[in-house]
């Protein structure tokens, strides 16, 4: 079963620079998977919080509530929660469609 594209409209005036913004959201999960291989929740809390900003500033609302999500559990000390989030934030980011709209 393949999962329903993410559409995200984001304001045209943006367009130059969500590819460089989308390859650095790419890396930014690959860096919280060996995060949490390492158990490094002060890491991930960071990296978390900073994701969370930056995908709200450029309109992609899901992908900073997953970060969102992950920051708490982990700020929270409870990393239980975070590798699953951490798997839905991925198969979200993988399916997001990205709309250029004027606003």
């Amino acid at each position: 079963m393949e999962m329903q594209k993410a559409k995200v409209e984001i304001d045209a005036d943006l367009q130059d620079l969500i590819p460089q913004f989308l390859e650095n959201r790419k890396k930014d999960i690959e860096s919280l998977k060996a995060l949490v291989q390492q158990n490094d929740l002060e890491a991930i809390g960071q990296l978390a919080h900073k994701m969370k900003g930056a995908a709200a500033g450029y309109g992609f609302v899901q992908l900073s509530e997953y970060a969102a999500q992950i920051e708490s559990a982990a700020r929270a000390k409870n990393s239980a929660p975070i590798p699953q989030l951490l798997d839905k934030m991925k198969a979200h980011f993988e399916n997001i469609e990205v709309r250029f709209v004027s606003m």
